[in-house]
């Protein structure tokens, strides 16, 4: 099978972005945080919010154009590097520099505790994506800047941190899967990424989610602030919840988390991504067939859709595909998986291109059923290079030291996959496992739920494919404060609906409701207006 790469091998890599001028989803596909004994509800209003000059000797100004920050959020940020210790358990020892960038508060009083926010991937750029696109285009991180500053942390080997794991090797990779000229599962462009990793003298183990954890604390207290809350989306949300973990370890506290669309620490979301596929589509078909206009014009789309991957299976079609930087043009062979790929990448940005209009979902597949595959062109083009810097280094790094901490299996935490879907899984999971027997990672010790009193709120989608709704609720179960809530209608990151749709309005009422009092309930009467939407021809 010659299709290009299919996301379950990572979280959510710029989830965000607007097709085409992003990648739809992550290039693999998928995919919180601090300390200690919090004032939960005990606001440091009044307290002197942070300016730079009062930030710690770890920090160091730049000019926001480092980081391609639009002119406007660049007028009212700070903007620069932060020093930390290359391995926090050796704080003498060698060095590495997170980018930073703090957006001041609209209020004349701003709460003294900021939302960090932290992007997934792992590997995609918390600047790059939510800084310089979804800060100007989307409403919802204006609404929380109008009671508390908000901080971005580059994660450590991301675009803008020093130093930057690309691989570059990993877009020759995917366009050769994609002309047939290489397995999908072959991990020799990994080798050569590692070798020059090497040669510049970059310690590939201290870039795991343990050491982002404590980033997160260190860029806080060097900040000069001595509270904040944190909001982690896909990935983001796994390193939450090791922020969680560490609360206790730091001088700076937590006060609330919001996790949004949440990974399980104790699954492998890539051998898991049939199954979660299956359950999200199964939502989706659902809803579709109890939607009057939808359920009519497109019946039985769940037939139709395994109709279509056995066929496709049994017999690829050829699809014409363009890369979006060099502009490359050529014919793949486009099976079973490679047009669960397509549906996958719809599904993670099910209202892209900012439109308020519906999901075109179950016109694809039935287009599909037709013959028709021309759809699918541009989201299995999408993602083939990167036009935005994924750290794959830094992705393979971060899953290959967690292994111990995969400790249940797909078929223990959801439902059934399509029996059609599990081998893709399966191939997911080989791809990674494939590369991991070349870093041979140092492993680190399997994740423990420790600070489960600091109050959570958890978003989840109910279109999510990579990290559906039983995630959310399953990491809920083991918090001893935590609000759980379902979007209709949506996929991976419920944060940042398109404007205009009730889901909008109504994530940002719950997501301030929380930060303002996180010890109680927020106000979610708005959820019986989110309804799913369709675009139906």
């Amino acid at each position: 099978m010659t299709t290009p790469s299919s996301p379950a091998c990572g979280l959510a890599r710029s989830l965000l972005a607007p097709k085409p001028a992003r990648a739809l989803l992550p290039r693999c596909m998928l995919l919180g945080m601090a300390v200690g004994a919090i004032l939960a509800g005990s606001p440091a209003a009044h307290a002197e919010s942070f300016a730079p000059a009062k930030a710690g000797a770890a920090w160091q100004s730049v000019d926001c154009k480092t980081f391609d920050v639009p002119a406007a959020v660049a007028a009212q940020s700070d903007c620069g590097y932060v020093t930390v210790p290359e391995q926090h358990a050796l704080p003498k020892g060698p060095t590495i520099q997170l980018a930073a960038v703090r957006i001041r508060s609209t209020s004349k009083s701003p709460a003294a505790d900021p939302l960090f926010v932290e992007q997934g991937g792992p590997g995609d750029s918390t600047i790059g994506v939510i800084v310089d696109w979804a800060v100007p285009t989307l409403p919802e991180l204006q609404a929380v800047l109008r009671s508390r500053d908000l901080v971005f942390v580059e994660e450590r080997g991301t675009r803008y941190s020093k130093p930057f794991l690309s691989c570059p090797e990993y877009d020759a990779k995917n366009i050769a899967v994609a002309k047939g000229e290489m397995a999908y599962t072959d991990p020799s462009w990994f080798k050569t990424c590692q070798e020059r990793f090497k040669a510049q003298g970059i310690n590939l183990n201290a870039f795991n989610t343990r050491e982002n954890a404590a980033d997160v604390y260190f860029v806080a207290e060097t900040l000069g602030y001595r509270a904040f809350n944190y909001y982690g989306v896909s990935y983001g949300t796994l390193l939450g919840q090791y922020v969680i973990a560490q609360a206790d370890k730091h001088k700076a506290k937590l006060r609330s988390v919001i996790l949004d669309g949440v990974v399980r620490p104790d699954i492998d979301f890539n051998l898991a991504g049939g199954h979660s596929v299956s359950f999200a589509l199964r939502n989706l078909f659902h809803a579709c067939a109890q939607h009057q206009r939808c359920g009519k014009a497109y019946p039985n789309l769940e037939r139709k859709f395994l109709a279509i991957v056995d066929q496709l299976n049994q017999k690829p079609v050829p699809l014409t595909l363009t890369t979006r930087v060099s502009k490359q043009a050529f014919v793949t062979q486009v099976d079973g998986n490679g047009f669960a790929t397509a549906v996958l990448y719809a599904l993670l940005r099910p209202y892209s291109g900012n439109t308020a209009r519906g999901t075109s979902i179950p016109k694809y597949i039935h287009a599909a059923s037709q013959g028709d595959f021309g759809w699918a062109a541009d989201y299995l083009a999408s993602d083939l290079e990167s036009s935005d810097g994924s750290a794959k280094g830094m992705y393979h790094s971060v899953l290959c030291a967690r292994a111990k901490s995969v400790l249940a299996t797909p078929s223990q935490v959801l439902p059934p996959a399509f029996p059609q879907l599990i081998a893709w899984g399966t191939r997911e999971a080989e791809t990674v496992a494939n590369v991991c027997a070349v870093l041979q990672a140092d492993l680190k010790p399997p994740y423990v739920y420790e600070n489960t009193d600091i109050p959570t709120l958890v978003l989840n989608g109910a279109y999510d494919p990579v990290t559906p709704q039983p995630y959310g609720q399953a990491v809920a179960g083991n918090l001893k404060t935590a609000y759980v809530y379902t979007f209709p209608g949506l996929g991976h990151g419920s944060f940042f609906p398109p404007p205009g749709m009730p889901a909008t309005d109504c994530v940002m009422q719950i997501a301030t409701d929380f930060l303002a009092k996180p010890r109680q309930a927020p106000n979610s009467s708005c959820l019986t207006q989110v309804k799913p939407l369709f675009v139906v021809e």
